[in-house]
Parts: structure tokens; C-alpha cells; sequence
């Protein structure tokens, strides 16, 4: 007979709606003492503005320190609507627009299918974005918007980012409603003021939805109504994904010799580990990360192969605790 996980001793990421308005922080705050039980640290997997709405995954019990991870490895999908014609501090409409300038005349009477043949041939692949002057980024340990708050807008530096995919869902002048796939850092607002610009305007974001990060998606995000109170039974089964469902990956099995030098840091040679395929291979998030399992399929940790070698990369202080 199988024995039961408990819900309570192994790294969970729940996949929280944040709806517009609170904060990132204040969202993972109401988890942390709402709970109820000791489930160690807690984080998240990349802000949202309180303006902007969807998808937030919270960690905890180790799975926070998969941040670096998720960020590197799965893709972000956001739904947004812009407006044309006018620019503000912010890149969004919860500020005035302070300069106006519509795009083209040409561009404004431009059919949906053709404009997004041309902003797709523009900004598809490989992108240079610098980051938003009022975005969550840190310069010198603060968020770029609380130098913002202080009268201090600071400009960073164009980094590489990748749209991945780009659609146009409704075009009616001066309202653009688009879906895009970025990798992550990448800012919806500061593409669409590119976009605008392109066309020879401003523009800003009215409305922007997380809808995605990898296959967690915002139909499937605990609402409002759902999310733990203290005193209350937290359904952590119903909520709570492992780690592995969140990050897909193959995996390796080790033997419990293996699990023991796996978990003191030494390499092992690759040739005489069980290697797992995940049976949905097209969602693979990355050929060159392994998650790492005992004999008893207790998740370990993540590795890589490296030189016929298989090489601890990230070791779960839970599965040290319990395994070693």
C-alpha cells in the first residue's frame, strides 16, 4: 500500500490570483500568518505590481529557493490592453498622462492581422529592454520605484530578454488588447511604450493579467475567497503543488549509496544512474537540469551532467534533514 504524502514535509508552490490592488509582498505577508502550520520560509517566484493582476507563485518548506530556477527557466505570459496617444511616469494608467502624441494615422487605421505581422517581424526573438524607472528591479538595494517615490528616476541598462510569442487579440483604436510571452524581466509596460514608439507615438497599459508562469496558469490560481484564514483547515493537497509539478524536468533515481554521496555534494558517474524520461517531453523546461530522487522517490534536489558526471547543482535542506 502506498504511503501517503504528508503535505506538511515537502516543498509546495501555491499558485495564488493576485487580484489588482494589494501588493506582492502583502499577498505572500497574508500566506505566511495565515497558514497554520510550520512550514519554515516563504517567498515567491517574481513580483506584480499592485496595479496588474494573475498569476503569483508563493514557496515554501524550501521550494523559495528555487527562485533563481523558475526565473531562469520558465516563461512568463501576460494579457494586457494598451492605450495609444498619451504617455505617463509610469507606463500605465494609474498616473495622468503628462505628454500626449498618437501614433501614424497610418497605423491607427491598420488592420489587427496586419499590425501584428509587423510588430511580431519587430520584436520576436531576441530583445533589448532596459527596465521600467517605476519597476520592482533593485538599484543600490531599493526598488527602482521607491527611488521613483523619492524623486529619484534612475535609467539601467538595456539586458537581453526573448519574446517568445505575440498576438493581438482586439484592435480598435486607440485600445490594443495583446497576449505576449516573454522570457522573465521582461516589462509589458516598457514593451507596449516600445511598441508605441515604433509607431510613431505614446502609449501606456491599462490593464495587464499575468496569465502564466510555464504551465501554471491564472485559471487554475487560488482566488481571493480561497486563500487560507487562520483558525481554518487550508486544504495544502488541494493547493499545493510539489516542486516537480511546477519545474518540469527529467529525472535521475539514485540508489541509497548514491543518495548519501549525492547529498555530501560528490559526484556521480552518470553511466550507472537510472535516468527517468517525464512522459509529456514537449513541457521539458530544460534538458540540462535533472531533479534528483532516492530510491523512494523522495525528491532530493537538482543536478546536471557534466563531464560523464552527474553534479549537484541544488540540494533541498529538507531532503538533508530527512535522507542523509
Amino acid at each position: 500500500m502506498p504511503v501517503k504524502t504528508d503535505y506538511q514535509k515537502i516543498p509546495l508552490v501555491f499558485n495564488v490570483y493576485k487580484p489588482v490592488g494589494p501588493s506582492s509582498f502583502s499577498i505572500v505577508h497574508h500566506f505566511k500568518k495565515n497558514l497554520g502550520y510550520d512550514f519554515g520560509k516563504i517567498g515567491h517566484f517574481g513580483t506584480l505590481d499592485p496595479f496588474a493582476e494573475g498569476v503569483l507563485l508563493i514557496g515554501v518548506q524550501g521550494a523559495q529557493r528555487l527562485n533563481d530556477y523558475i526565473h531562469e527557466l520558465l516563461p512568463k505570459t501576460y494579457r494586457a490592453v494598451g492605450i495609444f496617444g498619451g504617455k505617463t511616469d509610469t507606463g500605465d494608467l494609474t498616473a495622468l498622462v503628462n505628454v500626449e502624441k498618437h501614433i501614424a494615422v497610418e497605423f491607427q487605421k491598420m488592420a489587427k492581422e496586419e499590425l501584428e505581422e509587423k510588430l511580431a517581424k519587430h520584436f520576436l526573438g531576441e530583445y533589448w529592454q532596459a527596465p521600467h524607472s517605476v519597476s520592482a528591479t533593485k538599484f543600490e538595494g531599493k526598488r527602482l520605484y521607491e527611488h521613483a517615490l523619492a524623486g529619484r528616476l534612475i535609467q539601467k541598462e538595456k539586458v537581453k530578454r526573448e519574446i517568445l510569442d505575440f498576438k493581438i487579440a482586439r484592435y480598435e483604436y486607440p485600445e490594443m488588447e495583446f497576449e505576449i510571452t516573454v522570457s522573465s524581466g521582461t516589462y509589458v509596460r516598457s514593451f507596449f511604450e516600445e511598441v508605441a514608439e515604433l509607431l510613431g507615438g505614446y502609449g501606456a497599459l491599462q490593464i495587464l493579467e499575468r496569465t502564466a508562469i510555464g504551465e501554471n496558469t491564472s485559471a487554475n490560481g487560488i482566488r481571493q475567497k480561497d486563500w487560507p484564514i487562520k483558525g481554518e483547515m487550508f486544504d495544502l493537497e488541494k493547493w499545493g503543488r510539489p516542486l516537480d509539478q511546477v519545474l518540469r524536468l527529467n529525472k535521475v533515481r539514485l540508489t541509497s549509496e548514491q543518495t548519501s554521496k549525492y547529498l555530501q555534494g560528490q559526484r556521480l558517474k552518470l553511466d550507472l544512474i537510472e535516468l527517468v524520461y517525464d512522459s509529456q517531453q514537449e513541457l521539458i523546461s530544460s534538458q540540462n537540469i535533472l531533479w534528483v530522487y532516492n530510491q523512494d522517490s523522495h525528491l532530493l534536489g537538482l543536478a546536471r551532467p557534466l563531464n560523464e558526471e552527474l553534479a549537484a547543482i541544488f540540494n533541498l535542506q529538507l531532503a538533508i534533514s530527512l535522507f542523509l
